[in-house]
């Protein structure tokens, strides 16, 4: 069996999702919920919101923080593959010294 990683693919990979982790967590999710007070005035569903609001933002911090993971898995994993093809090449050039 055989198996054929593209590093270049990996690289690619931890990038866009490094991106993406960061811009989700630039998101302002709380501020979609401001101003609420003061349409409804006396009802409870303002407190509601800020409820619903902090819970929210929390989730897609940990989102980008598992997006991040993700990142740091495929950039490790690339690394990983960088250091196996460099050993390779290592010992066959030593093999070719023969």
């Amino acid at each position: 069996m055989s198996v054929d990683v593209s590093i270049a693919a990996l690289d690619t990979a931890a990038t866009e999702l490094e991106t993406v982790a960061t811009e989700l967590q630039a998101i302002d999710v709380a501020g979609a919920f401001t101003g609420i007070e003061a349409a409804l005035p006396g009802s409870a569903v303002p407190d509601a919101a800020v409820w619903v609001s902090t819970r929210v933002a929390a989730a897609v911090q940990v989102l980008g923080e598992n997006i991040r993971g993700m990142s740091a898995s495929a950039s490790g994993s690339a690394e990983g593959y960088r250091a196996a093809d460099g050993s390779v090449q290592t010992r066959f050039g030593a093999m070719g010294a023969f």
